[in-house]
């Protein structure tokens, strides 16, 4: 299957360019508006149509020589396989995945076509595709270094301080680690107490640290403690200095890890604003909260195929500790394959 991408000033002629290289029988995967550079003024940018289209060059081998390489039923049997393919592509390009990647994994597999019966082609394209996913995204289970001091970043509301406490609750109560928490987060009305009541239901200490050196000496005093667990502010990522405030605490003592919570109900674009912004901070993993309350996974795998940062955990539910588990790349996986319809 040859891919390929048309650039026009409209959908006609975009289309247009499309029938000149590729004939009628080319299939259109995908149609949307992108800004280029208004030439002689490079500031001024203008709407143009990019169209991504499809042909199988392979469908009649024979075709340029006048000679036939297959008999007429597996012609026949091919151009039904063709036709189940390209519904298969569609239906993951709905999921939002990345349609590079989606591009260039049929690249890379069409051949499975004259390879397996029509029967079991879904069955072969969704293994491979999960095959695939799990190649290009990376997880990351709990650090080997003791004591581990990990802080929760990210934007407001995206649930940091009930996964912090889910993972105390997991650590305290299957492994029995000895655990400290922290709150730097003295502007939210409420916060403070808050945690403090889980902290006396796990019978773990909480501490409260007003500025950068408070940490640190509550971190050193805190070193026979198997794990500490740092809980912020939620920032928002359009305000810079609120950033550069959290960089100032966070980086008091070489051992924090900083863990960058994001809600799984974000939309892409905002998504790779938020990790834009936070980067300034050096990111351990991203734990993905929230995962029970979207039925659209894509945003999430993208992010981990764009920038390949390890995922450590997901959450999905308010339970403490049952609702957060360790990422696997097959689970990740499949919370997009399980939203296409395969057959």
């Amino acid at each position: 299957m040859q891919i390929k991408r048309f650039e026009g000033r409209n959908v006609h002629e975009a289309l247009k360019q499309v029938r000149e290289a590729m004939g009628p029988d080319a299939l259109i995967l995908s149609t949307k508006k992108v800004k280029k550079p208004s030439f002689p003024f490079e500031f001024s940018r203008r709407s143009w149509v990019e169209v991504v289209a499809a042909i199988d060059r392979r469908t009649d081998p024979g075709a340029e020589s006048g000679q036939p390489c297959f008999p007429p039923s597996k012609r026949e049997n091919l151009r039904e396989k063709k036709g189940e393919e390209e519904a298969i592509i569609q239906r993951i390009l709905s999921t939002g995945l990345c349609p590079e990647f989606v591009y260039n994994l049929f690249e890379q597999i069409s051949t499975l076509r004259e390879e397996v019966p029509s029967q079991t082609l879904s069955e072969a394209y969704r293994n491979s595709l999960r095959r695939k996913l799990m190649e290009k995204i990376d997880v990351t289970g709990p650090s080997s270094v003791d004591p581990k001091i990990w802080s929760f970043i990210g934007p407001t509301g995206v649930g940091k301080t009930t996964t912090l406490v889910k993972l105390a609750a997991h650590f305290r109560l299957n492994f029995t680690k000895k655990i400290t928490l922290i709150t730097l987060d003295t502007y939210r009305i409420g916060a403070v107490e808050q945690l403090r009541s889980y902290a006396q239901i796990l019978g773990v200490p909480l501490e409260i640290a007003m500025d950068s050196e408070e940490l640190r000496q509550i971190i050193e005093r805190n070193r026979d403690q198997d794990i500490v667990l740092i809980d912020t502010a939620g920032r928002s990522p359009n305000q810079p200095s609120h950033l550069d405030e959290l960089k100032g605490l966070l980086t008091v003592h070489p051992r924090i890890e900083n863990h960058l919570v994001l809600s799984a109900t974000t939309k892409e674009k905002d998504l790779i604003r938020i990790v834009e912004r936070f980067s300034l901070l050096p990111i351990a993993s991203y734990i993905f909260s929230k995962v029970d309350e979207t039925e659209e996974y894509a945003p999430m795998l993208n992010q981990l195929m764009r920038d390949r940062r390890p995922l450590s955990y997901l959450t999905c539910g308010q339970r403490v500790p049952e609702d957060v588990e360790l990422a696997t790349k097959g689970k990740v996986a499949d919370l997009v394959l399980n939203q296409i319809q395969w057959n």
